[in-house]
């Protein structure tokens, strides 16, 4: 592909040592970018804020981020879009950011001041005869999950239906098949992905540098990626999925019993526990069972002995896979939230966890287990690295309306930095928190060198910096 002679000259600069300026680019751009010449180089649409359109897909999933405004939002269409974004973002020195379900916590796939490369259009899914599926990195999950049952076939991922399979994946992919089958990233067989250094489109693979950073080294780092290639399992023909509630003041007594007997189950099943904030805390643990419904009643019982609180169940049902997609991926309007995480690297003392949200709060702590299948993948096998861990904790506020986002942020913050003084493993980077001051040791721990060098490597001139970032920060 022929580089315009603005990037060429910008490549030379990076090469020679040259300083560098701005937050986004290599050279500081001497006029405002000309949208119009871009729009005519896109295959999709390039909306702008009085553009019939632009309203509908500017917003970020959360609400409390609702006050970003890109500039301009790209509907890319293909790759050749994708690369023409990156280069029109390089050559003008404008912050840029790649958005698959638009779902960043903190909304750093909605920059208020940048060029948004919205990939939604770029959403098939294709199952391939010998197990792999070809999806678009645009898709949402819920989307994935229809494909791919309408073909025998499943991936272990999250449970919002309206998250981009690039987000989930690229940060790891958390979801409740992943006791017995991993992370989605443990799946990633190839990817294409566009490159800031050369504009190329590369086919990579978990075996290069490239793409070992793409197995959980976290969205809008290294690279756009525009399509994945996952090796799929046969879809379970019966999965039991149930959620138990537990009544107040049960907080204590349920979490110290779940950590226990959710690890002495077996890999087919998957449960996580909410110990909600208030001043008496009540416990909520849902389950998935790939297994009958008798199956799932005995575990239910058995966690009700183990806490000596009985539970009231909800959503009991024996379903097939597609039926317990559907089931956890719930509503799918954007929410009002606030949220951090830390990694337990052992259990809990349950007085000392529940105490965080023991009072006038409506913090929630969600606990997910990393264990088993999750845990049979070495810490640098992948560059996902909470590996051998005990679980994450989302600290997790559902923000009311009158809660505005600086209050939303001190109550998480203050329950988040109490936490981390026994929550020391890290903290998981789809859960992005913008005020997380050790974020790239918390994000990446032993893998920070290595995907800060792919970084590097692929975008020296920091076209995809960002607040948390890898890739070199233009100075």
């Amino acid at each position: 592909m022929p580089l315009s002679r603005r990037r060429l000259l910008q490549l030379s600069a990076v090469a020679a040592g040259a300083a560098v300026v701005g937050t986004g680019a290599v050279a500081e751009a001497a006029e405002k970018p000309d949208w119009a010449a871009l729009r005519r180089k896109l295959h999709g649409a390039l909306l702008q804020r009085n553009d019939t359109g632009y309203e509908e897909i500017r917003p970020p999933f959360n609400l409390l981020y609702d006050d970003r405004y890109p500039p301009a939002i790209a509907r890319c269409t293909d790759a050749d879009d994708v690369r023409k974004c990156v280069e029109f973002a390089a050559e003008n020195n404008i912050k840029f950011a790649a958005r698959s379900g638009g779902h960043s916590y903190v909304a750093y796939s909605t920059p208020g001041d940048g060029l948004v490369a919205d990939l939604k259009l770029m959403n098939r899914v294709e199952v391939c005869r010998n197990g792999t599926a070809v999806i678009g990195a645009g898709t949402r999950l819920i989307d994935v999950y229809h494909a791919l049952a309408a073909q025998g076939r499943a991936l272990p991922g999250g449970t919002c239906g309206s998250v981009g399979i690039a987000g989930l994946a690229l940060g790891g992919g958390i979801g409740v098949l992943m006791r017995k089958y991993g992370l989605t990233c443990d799946h990633l067989d190839s990817a294409k992905v566009v490159t800031p250094r050369d504009l190329r489109l590369r086919s990579v693979d978990p075996g290069s540098d490239l793409g070992w950073a793409l197995t959980g080294g976290g969205g809008g780092n290294f690279g756009v990626t525009t399509e994945f290639t996952f090796r799929t399992v046969p879809a379970p023909p019966r999965v039991t999925v149930f959620v138990v509630n537990f009544p107040e003041g049960s907080g204590t007594d349920v979490y110290g019993a779940w950590q226990d007997w959710v690890t002495a189950a077996p890999r087919e099943f998957w449960s996580n526990i909410s110990v909600l904030g208030g001043p008496r805390p009540a416990a909520g643990v849902p389950g998935c069972l790939l297994g009958g419904a008798q199956q799932a009643r005995d575990l239910i019982a058995d966690l009700e002995r183990r806490a000596g609180v009985q539970g009231t169940v909800t959503g009991f049902q024996e379903t097939d896979y597609l039926g317990a997609m559907d089931f956890w991926s719930g509503n799918l309007g954007r929410r009002r939230f606030m949220a951090a995480s830390r990694v337990l690297t052992t259990k809990a003392d349950p007085a000392q966890l529940s105490a965080l949200v023991t009072g006038d709060t409506k913090v929630a702590l969600e606990v997910n287990p990393l264990d088993a299948a999750v845990s049979d993948v070495r810490p640098t096998d992948t560059a996902f690295a909470h590996r051998g861990v005990f679980g994450d904790v989302q600290v997790y506020l559902s923000a009311d309306p009158g809660v505005d986002r600086e209050t939303a942020k001190r109550e998480v913050n203050d329950v988040q930095a109490r936490l981390a003084k026994f929550a020391t493993g890290g903290a998981y980077v789809n859960y992005l928190n913008d005020d997380q001051k050790d974020w790239p040791t918390a994000y990446y721990g032993v893998n920070l060198r290595a995907l800060r060098a792919v970084a590097a490597k692929y975008d020296p001139s920091g076209v995809l910096a960002f607040e948390q970032g890898l890739s070199p920060r233009p100075v």
